[in-house]
């Protein structure tokens, strides 16, 4: 029991343990005060040289806050698609919701269509992907020693038409650009949604937040009015095909109502009654087909999503500088290494001294 207590007393650390342990690791440091200084400016020196050889430009932030509303679909609309085995008018309002909206706006559809859009720069018309080329500094990072790009621009806008190296350039862009976006909810209870440019020329930051923007409504507007403008086209040839048979038909009347008054027999009354009978007819599945062609344009304007402008992109746009911040961290990382040497030289000295201190073999 004794033996036990006293164990027990020996493995305490008491206070005038720990002061001398302290004082140790004080004189420690400063025994290595240059080894610990030549850590901590090494640290700097190569923190600041990887600030000089990383640095990159300042860029522009361009915000736009909107909200997306869903479209209706009325009753009309159905009943018209039904008429050709169409089922509803509208694509699954579902599909576009969530992260899988956010993952839309940033597909390669999106943004080749928004890259081909021709647009406004100071008063001059042009492409908006030749405007990335010159602006977005794709040039001097991406294309750096690249002769056969580095003069290479867009005469074509249609995308599908592009081929060999006008294609490969359109990817490029897309991958550059599709880096400088970002969207997402702006708020987590919020069902705003933030649109965000981060791109070193001003104006093209600005530019492309809202064409982008712009490009987003009409494609998604489309994928959700596909049926039902497929259904509008459909009603709008029947009514130009019933109008040409009207007016065969209608030409044919007046033939041979001008015949039947020459004649005195009751068989060109009979021919004329008939062809009024018909004229009336047509006139009628005419006027229907116009008259449904008109209520599902209306349906496309009440089924259209909405997209709500809450926040345009304000001017001037916010800086964004990127803060040097490797030489505070390589000071930080320089100063642990010195202390981890002092630790280790400090435990090989000891280890030293013990080995000295034991006594000789005889």
């Amino acid at each position: 029991m004794s033996n036990t207590t006293n164990q027990a007393a020996e493995e305490q650390i008491t206070p005038r343990e720990v002061i001398l342990k302290v004082v140790e690791a004080k004189n420690a440091i400063v025994k290595s005060w240059k080894a610990i200084l030549l850590f901590i400016v090494l640290g700097v020196g190569i923190g600041y040289a990887m600030d000089l050889y990383l640095i990159k430009p300042n860029s522009y932030e361009a915000t736009i806050v909107f909200n997306m509303g869903g479209g209706t679909t009325g009753n009309d609309m159905g009943n018209l698609a039904g008429l050709f085995g169409m089922g509803g008018g509208a694509t699954d309002a579902n599909i576009f919701t969530g992260d899988n909206f956010f993952y839309f706006v940033e597909s390669r559809p999106v943004l080749e269509r928004t890259l081909m859009k021709t647009v406004d720069v100071h008063g001059k018309k042009v492409i908006l992907a030749n405007f990335v080329i010159d602006s977005s500094g794709i040039k001097e990072e991406e294309w750096e020693g690249r002769t056969d790009v580095q003069n290479f621009h867009f005469t074509q806008q249609n995308p599908d038409s592009l081929r060999g190296q006008s294609r490969m350039v359109l990817n490029e862009l897309v991958l550059k650009m599709k880096g400088t976006t970002e969207i997402g909810v702006l708020e987590r209870k919020s069902s705003f949604i933030s649109l965000t440019a981060t791109i070193q020329n001003e104006t093209l930051a600005a530019l492309w937040a809202k064409t982008l923007l712009k490009t987003v409504e009409e494609v998604y507007t489309e994928k959700q009015t596909r049926k039902s403008l497929t259904t509008l086209k459909l009603l709008e040839r029947r009514a130009d095909s019933l109008a040409y048979i009207l007016g065969k038909s209608e030409h044919r009347l007046a033939k041979e109502m001008d015949y039947s008054t020459q004649l005195i027999v009751p068989e060109a009354k009979i021919s004329v009654n008939k062809l009024e009978r018909n004229n009336s007819f047509l006139q009628q599945l005419y006027y229907e087909a116009v008259a449904n062609a008109e209520k599902m344009r209306v349906s496309l304007v009440k089924e259209a999503p909405l997209f709500t402008l809450i926040e345009d992109v304000k001017v001037p746009l916010d800086l964004k500088s990127e803060s040097k911040k490797r030489a505070k961290i390589g000071a930080l990382v320089g100063l642990m290494l010195a202390l981890i040497y002092v630790y280790v030289k400090s435990i090989y000295r000891a280890i030293l001294d013990d080995t000295t201190q034991l006594p000789a073999k005889a």
